[in-house]
């Protein structure tokens, strides 16, 4: 079969539009698209694949209309379902006779809104089930949705077909590896673990090696180990970087690194040593907020471990630069938060960073709490695309129209040159243990002569003299603290520019939006907070109830606790599956099982029946039966239990709010 794996992109993407608005990148796009190589890369032998990143190459309608294929596949993520569904409706007119197929990290909670779109769509992880797919589709018989029921053992996972876009490889800013998938943290707004589970599983250290070896033998400019969490298995990835180092060093010029990493790595200097040595230039880190109440409004327990400008500073003294990701707009922010956040830039010489407001992402745990409490906004597609700018919420301690304005004034103040300027060089003094490289000779200076001549022209002439001087005065004192910085200065300074250019585009975005808001209150339609409990989920209450009983039975000692805890769990597996529930199988057992985990990690950390409870928006424990008679092991639940659990369930979605009513569902809201 002729296949066709698609990357959807657009002319708004702001991050697109800032890359190629810097020339000396020579790059029409910022990372390869890996979910394409890595799906291409599972697919048997026997059949044609090609991809098509439009980042890179444009919209896809030509080739939609000037080649058969008889399988068209669209990765989706969250910020790019407009043009997915443009890419669909293109399809339908033009190649009708194709089978339209979407997966990807967004395609989990748009698959109310998909499922009318298109064939057959994805969820999760693909080793497994896109074989089988393709097997159903030879057969005439392929199937509407395909969910992987057991996590992949990734020494199975085989190395992505970057060969098919080879050529491509070099126009493009980076290119990623996975190492691993899972992430034990469980952060508010977050809902990866539905995707790659809790325990971090993988892959084999001579396999992620050959992937860095084919990226450097391709052309590859850096790499992306695109983890949730890097480090999140500290023995498997001490390991990897002692291989890592000399492998990179032996590159003609080494390769510069960047990944995802979580604060605590400021307490292993051991790890900090690999990461600089093997080149690592950045690591990002969800620093998210300065404020001990906000971390703990996000479930960020981990940044609250110790001091967040210490840590980020004993990073940074291995040469390594932190992209801080900070949200601003939880319950506990204020409008003195975006001075907070910008003095927390300076203090920790932060200068490579991502504040956006707080978003509720669709489907998601904190997205249907926002809902109950009549917090969420309706928005269109376009609005969609720009929820990191433009948000979905209606924040509790200021007006939309005032986080909005607020943003775009402190992109503004940030951004400033001469406030980077400071926070550049203090990062550059704050350097104690330069990175142990290899260093460039003449003849790799030659070869990107191309580049470091476009670097310096673009800076001399094409930029704002405020930002001429501050990229000559942090040059100038690089040369005067260590020659051999120059290079990662270069790169701070560059990614400085990058953050400019892309705050430009977006406070003009949050700008305009605010005032749209502010003269038309109006648009702003807040969804029903009344929700109901899918009938799906009152008719295999049964099933899903003795899953979450034998998943958190072993752990508590108690029926108010057993109760309070099942009860959680139920309410967060029925806002994130409830509305697309059909038949109660292996994959929604699974699932139930992974919201039974959340409930248990965040009972470990506020490990009271009640704390339990409110964490899920659920009744207090007083709901609960308080006699622990007739409490069972494990097996079937105690007679009657499933009913408590429904009606209790009702009372925590519906009652609260003042009675029954059938509402939008997630498609379409």
């Amino acid at each position: 079969m002729r296949i066709l794996l698609v990357n959807p992109g657009s002319r708004d993407d702001i991050l697109t539009r800032v890359v190629r608005e810097i020339p000396f990148l020579d790059s029409g796009a910022f990372f390869a698209p890996h979910a394409l190589a890595a799906v291409a890369a599972v697919t048997p032998p026997g059949h044609e694949v090609r991809l098509h990143d439009e980042n890179l190459h444009g919209p896809v309608d030509g080739l939609l209309a000037s080649q058969p294929f008889d399988i068209v596949g669209i990765t989706l993520t969250t910020n790019q379902m407009r043009r997915t569904l443009a890419i669909v409706d293109t399809c339908r007119k033009v190649c009708a006779g194709a089978r339209l197929v979407v997966g990807g990290i967004g395609a989990g909670t748009m698959q109310g809104r998909l499922h009318q779109q298109v064939d057959t769509l994805f969820w999760g992880e693909v080793e497994d089930t896109w074989p089988r797919f393709l097997a159903d589709m030879a057969a005439g018989r392929p199937g509407a949705v395909y969910e992987q029921v057991a996590k992949p053992d990734m020494s199975r996972t085989p190395i992505p077909r970057w060969d098919l876009i080879g050529r491509d490889m070099p126009r493009y800013c980076a290119a990623s590896v996975q190492t691993a998938r899972g992430c034990p943290f469980d952060c508010a707004f977050c809902d990866v673990i539905y995707t790659y589970g809790r325990k971090v599983r993988v892959k084999p250290i001579d396999r992620v090696l050959d992937e860095v070896r084919q990226l450097e033998r391709l052309g590859a400019k850096m790499v992306m180990f695109a983890d949730d969490n890097f480090a999140a298995n500290r023995p498997y990835v001490k390991e990897l970087l002692r291989k890592l180092v000399p492998l990179n060093n032996g590159f003609r010029l080494p390769l510069g690194f960047l990944t995802q990493l979580d604060i605590t790595i400021a307490e292993d200097d051991e790890l900090l040593e690999l990461l600089a040595d093997a080149n690592f230039l950045e690591v990002q880190i969800g620093i998210e907020s300065t404020s001990p109440d906000s971390l703990r409004d996000m479930n960020k327990h981990q940044n609250l471990r110790g001091d967040i400008v210490q840590s980020v500073r004993k990073i940074q003294s291995y040469g390594i630069v932190v992209m801080a990701h900070m949200i601003i707009g939880t319950d506990s922010d204020d409008l003195g938060a975006f001075d907070r956040t910008a003095r927390f830039l300076r203090e920790a010489a932060v200068t490579h960073h991502q504040c956006h407001p707080l978003i509720a992402p669709p489907g998601t745990r904190m997205w249907y709490q926002l809902k109950r409490q009549g917090r969420l906004i309706a928005f269109s597609d376009d609005m969609r695309d720009r929820l990191d700018i433009t948000t979905n919420i209606l924040p509790a301690r200021m007006t939309r129209a005032e986080l909005m304005e607020g943003m775009a004034d402190y992109w503004d103040q940030v951004h400033d040159p001469q406030d980077y300027t400071r926070r550049a060089l203090d990062f550059l003094h704050g350097i104690v243990r330069k990175p142990r490289v290899k260093q460039a000779v003449l003849a790799d200076l030659w070869q990107n002569r191309k580049m470091i001549t476009g670097a310096m022209t673009y800076f001399t002439r094409h930029v704002e003299p405020a930002h001429r001087k501050a990229f000559f005065d942090v040059l100038k004192e690089t040369q005067r603290v260590s020659a051999s910085l120059v290079p990662r200065m270069m790169y701070v300074h560059t990614g400085y520019r990058m953050d400019y250019l892309r705050a430009r585009h977006a406070a003009a975005i949050a700008r305009d939006q605010a005032a749209l808001e502010r003269a038309n209150p109006g648009l702003v339609q807040v969804l029903s907070r009344r929700t109901h409990v899918a009938q799906a989920i009152r008719d295999r209450m049964p099933d899903i109830a003795r899953v979450a009983y034998n998943a958190i039975r072993p752990h508590v000692t108690d029926r108010a606790t057993l109760f309070a805890a099942t009860l959680s769990a139920v309410i967060d597996y029925h806002d994130r599956f409830g509305q697309t529930l059909d038949e109660f199988d292996d994959v929604q057992a699974d699932r139930v099982a992974t919201s039974c985990e959340r409930v248990l990690a965040a009972r470990a950390s506020a490990p009271t029946p009640a704390d339990v409870a409110v964490l899920s928006d659920g009744p207090s424990t007083s709901d609960a039966p308080s006699s622990d008679e007739g409490l069972s092991s494990m097996g079937e639940p105690p007679g009657g239990f499933a009913r408590e659990i429904l009606d209790a369930l009702d009372r925590a979605i519906n009652v609260a709010h003042g009675g029954w009513e059938d509402v939008e569902s997630l498609a379409d809201a």
